[in-house]
């Protein structure tokens, strides 16, 4: 038997013992999946609540329905910060999907020194990034939505950042010397993990300093020259394999 088709939900959409849904995915559970009174639905509220719901009634604005079944669930552990460098044309939209499959709790985009993309309609694009975040949930079972943050500036993102006794930095570049699966190893009980990558052409020797002085471990993550969007989904992989629980 498959299992029921999943989607995300607001906790104020949960009204016991109904919740009903709004919104984009109306038109997808009415319309492609072609659900009907009786049909189940898992609904998730990106806070750890699973829910099963039996569709009662499907109206033009709303879809009524009846919950039959709840659990919890935690999400990952460690949480995961991704700043990632904004690289050249679309390569966010692969990114953000891909780091969200791999466990990220929240993506930064940064502006570097050598950020070459000129960011037009800020506010559209971390929208755009936000449905695909959402979207790539939904289709690898997270219990909860990867969250893509304003755009900001390298230097303040670390000079504004605050790591807890329990927060793992790392700096990834190709001129770190010390494996990062030995820093990793080296930090087994962490419940935060900040990785920083860089754009096209990498950070800057500067920027290195500053990401030094600031407490991030200058790692490697090999001895090849890694495109940004694969040295972003390798250090994901990397972390989540030593570190999540």
């Amino acid at each position: 038997m498959s299992k029921p088709p999943r989607f995300f939900i607001t906790p104020e959409q949960v009204r016991e013992p109904h919740i009903t849904i709004t919104g984009d995915d109306l038109g997808h559970i009415r319309t492609v999946l072609r659900k009907q009174p009786g049909d189940l639905l898992t609904l998730l509220d990106g806070q750890g609540k699973e829910y099963t719901v039996r569709i009662r009634l499907i109206e033009k604005a709303e879809i009524d329905t009846e919950i039959v079944d709840r659990r919890e669930r935690q999400p990952l552990s460690p949480l995961i910060i991704l700043g990632q460098g904004l690289p050249k044309s679309d390569k966010m939209d692969w990114i953000v999907q891909k780091a969200t499959e791999l466990g990220a709790s929240s993506l930064v985009p940064l502006v570097t020194e050598r950020t070459i993309l000129k960011v037009k309609d800020e506010e559209k694009r971390v929208t755009r990034w936000q449905k695909i975040a959402r979207a790539a949930a939904m289709q690898c079972d997270r219990p909860d939505i990867a969250q893509v943050r304003t755009i900001r500036s390298f230097g303040e993102f670390i000079h504004t950042l605050v790591p807890g006794p329990q927060t793992l930095l790392l700096f990834p570049w190709e001129e770190g010397t010390e494996p990062v699966k030995n820093v990793l190893r080296r930090h087994l009980d962490a419940k935060h993990v900040v990785v920083l990558i860089g754009p096209e052409g990498g950070f800057s020797q500067a920027e290195a300093d500053a990401a030094k002085d600031r407490g991030f471990h200058l790692v490697s993550l090999g001895p090849n020259i890694l495109r940004t969007e694969t040295a972003a989904m390798a250090a994901l992989a990397v972390i989540g394999y030593e570190l999540f629980q």
